[in-house]
């Protein structure tokens, strides 16, 4: 008897839901599931399959390429570099990912928040190989930047570390020292200078605080010498030149033999004038670059040690260019500013003074020979240290002049008996002991104002911070953020290697969370379900 086609059709489903069934059943007894849940999970492994390359992310090698993938969204986009949470949702649906994890603003942010905490642990983690030796010497350099309340930075100029970045309810002596207390009072730390913009507090800090020498900030001290001065050379400038474009349009287009007299005088006069002005404005140049080359633990000329007396004597002369210049560009602002710089340089002496006597310690730990001692100082530290000058400008015209420097304590270098009788192994030692300490004296606290930069830029972006996502920047900085050589500020400080930051979150930070399913998709029938289990 043939059959119809309604019970045909029922019968292929029939054999259907028995394979399905089945299917499910092997699944369950392999996977220790219900086979209701198999099936949930096969329905929302269908809905997630939904492009051509879906079934990709199903696979192990898949879903770990996937964690790795949307963790460094939000850690190298949405944390480092300050994207917003709706642009990465906007990224991870465009690019398929939206069926297969979490991808909404709110989700993203609470993924970031789970970064940030991982960032914390990784701290703590590390805490234990963040320990100085005894007596270890640093240099620092204190600043603030404002977000509403200012953010205090609180850094180890050499290699970077930084100590302190909170923000505080205000920026006086009082809360720095507190600051300071929590890592200072119980450390073995040995702070031999504090570089900063002058500020009373933190001058005040480095003295009474910490208890080490206070150096002015020499980038600050030069922006504040030459600002009035510059700008009223500025202000010239310009006024000279709308004269002159006046008188040009004035002039006849006949030729001079119908220009009145009265006219070619003004215009030979704003072109002595203006030939004038850009003398003064060379002067005023040459000044500030001399005052830049002489604050110099060596000098420029005979290499030798840079003195107190020295100093003064050496910046007595741009000093006077500049105070000459004073008495038609700036006036009295720029006497004060002039009266302001020579008080500072005491400081940069002082500077100086503890660093050479910090070298001088440290020298006497490796080497009880007094020859090589006095090699080390007199001859090899200048060499090294108009190289890494050299290196480090970028302005041609100085580099050159560090270039000659450097050529010049090279000849003195070779000129050395000790220098020829040393082995390869023992001079490289020296020169890697040298360039160690050419990095530890500092006379700007740029670095902190590099740090100052990079946060502004990350508070505009994110519309502010928590407490928790700056302690997290600050981690970033210390064991993520790389030089050319490849270290980090704590590899540098602690001399110590330090686990892949990025690594150890995907490691710790645990499983992506899974997209909300859709109130539009299709739900399974438990009924239907269990049905096949029976």
């Amino acid at each position: 008897m043939s059959l119809t086609i309604r019970e045909r059709s029922q019968k292929v489903a029939n054999c259907i839901k028995t394979q399905v069934g089945q299917t499910l059943k092997a699944i369950a007894d392999a996977t220790g599931l219900s086979p209701s849940s198999v099936y949930r999970h096969r329905q929302a492994i269908t809905r997630r399959n939904q492009y051509p390359e879906s079934s990709f992310w199903e696979t192990e090698e898949g879903y770990q390429w996937l964690v790795r993938l949307v963790f460094g969204l939000i850690y190298y986009f949405g944390i480092k570099q300050g994207v917003g949470a709706e642009s990465l949702s906007e990224f991870i649906r465009a690019i398929h990912l939206d069926t297969h994890v979490a991808s909404s603003a709110s989700a993203l942010r609470q993924l970031k928040h789970r970064v940030n905490q991982t960032l914390l642990d990784y701290a703590t983690a590390q805490a234990e190989h963040c320990q100085p030796s005894a007596g270890q010497g640093i240099c620092v350099g204190a600043d603030e930047t404002f977000f509403g309340l200012p953010v205090l930075v609180l850094l180890e100029l050499a290699s970077g570390f930084i100590f302190i970045e909170t923000e505080c309810e205000n920026r006086t002596y009082e809360t720095w020292l507190r600051q300071v207390q929590q890592w200072w009072d119980t450390s073995p730390w040995h702070c031999h200078y504090l570089v900063s913009d002058g500020a009373r507090a933190l001058v005040k800090l480095a003295v009474s605080g910490i208890g080490c020498v206070s150096v002015a900030d020499l980038f600050h001290a030069l922006r504040a010498l030459g600002r009035p001065m510059g700008r009223a050379l500025g202000n010239q400038y310009a006024t000279l030149q709308k004269q002159h474009n006046k008188l040009q349009k004035d002039l006849s287009p006949n030729g001079d033999e119908t220009t009145p007299q009265s006219l070619q005088s003004l215009i030979e006069s704003n072109a002595i004038a203006q030939q004038r002005l850009q003398q003064d404005q060379q002067t005023y140049q040459e000044a500030l670059e001399q005052i830049s080359q002489i604050v110099h633990p060596f000098t420029l000329d005979s290499q030798q040690w840079q003195t107190g007396n020295a100093l003064l004597t050496h910046l007595a002369r741009p000093l006077q260019s500049l105070w000459d210049l004073a008495q038609s560009y700036g006036g009295e602002k720029a006497q004060k500013a002039i009266d302001t710089f020579e008080e500072q340089i005491a400081s940069w002496a002082q500077g100086i003074d503890a660093w050479r006597q910090w070298v001088t310690l440290a020298l006497h730990t490796q080497t009880p020979d007094p020859a090589i001692r006095d090699w080390v100082l007199m001859v090899l530290l200048p060499w090294v240290y108009w190289m890494q000058q050299t290196d480090k400008t970028r302005q041609p015209a100085l580099k050159h002049r560090y270039q000659q420097a450097a050529s010049d304590a090279f000849d003195k270098l070779l000129a050395q008996s000790l220098t020829l009788q040393l082995d390869d192994t023992e001079l490289e030692h020296w020169v890697l002991w040298c360039r160690d300490f050419c990095a530890k004296y500092q006379r700007t606290s740029s670095a902190v104002e590099g740090r100052n930069g990079y946060l502004s830029k990350l508070h505009h972006a994110s519309r502010g911070f928590s407490e928790q996502s700056l302690k997290a920047l600050t981690i970033i900085h210390n064991f993520d953020l790389k030089r050319p050589d490849g270290t980090t500020a704590a590899q540098r400080l602690f001399d110590h290697p330090f686990p892949d930051v990025f690594e150890w979150i995907l490691e710790h930070i645990g499983d992506l969370p899974m997209p909300r399913k859709s109130s539009k998709a299709q739900k399974p029938n438990p009924s239907y379900a269990d049905s096949f289990a029976a």
